[in-house]
C-alpha cells in the first residue's frame, strides 16, 4: 500500500479533571494536563454531570499536553465541582485551509 494523503487523526481520552472553585458571576480559564494533545488540535469536552450554574464555554489546546477550559459561573455564589472523569474528543487535521471549503 502506498502513502496515504489527507489522513486526519482523532480519538477520545478519558481524563480525571478537578475544576478549582469558580467565583460568582465570572468567566475564567483553567488549565489541565492531558498527555498527547498538540497545538492545532480541535477539542470538545464532555462533563459527566450537571453543576447548576456552571458551564464550559470553550475548550482549546493552549500548549502541548495542556487543555484549557473556559468556565462560566452564572450564579451569585462560588461553584466548586467535584473531580470527575471527563471525555475529551480530539481531532488533528492533516490539512487545514484558510476560508476555503474543499
Amino acid at each position: 500500500m502506498g502513502a496515504m494523503l489527507r489522513e486526519d487523526r482523532f480519538g477520545v481520552v478519558s481524563q480525571s479533571i478537578d475544576i478549582a472553585s469558580v467565583s460568582a458571576n465570572v468567566t475564567a480559564e483553567q488549565d489541565f494536563t492531558v498527555s498527547g494533545l498538540m497545538i492545532g488540535d480541535f477539542v470538545a469536552v464532555c462533563k459527566p454531570s450537571l453543576s447548576a450554574g456552571l458551564g464550559i464555554v470553550n475548550a482549546r489546546v493552549k500548549a502541548a499536553n495542556t487543555l484549557s477550559l473556559t468556565l462560566v459561573n452564572a450564579t451569585g455564589s462560588p461553584i466548586n465541582p467535584s473531580a470527575e472523569t471527563y471525555l475529551i474528543f480530539w481531532f488533528r487535521p492533516e490539512l487545514t485551509t484558510s476560508g476555503v471549503v474543499i
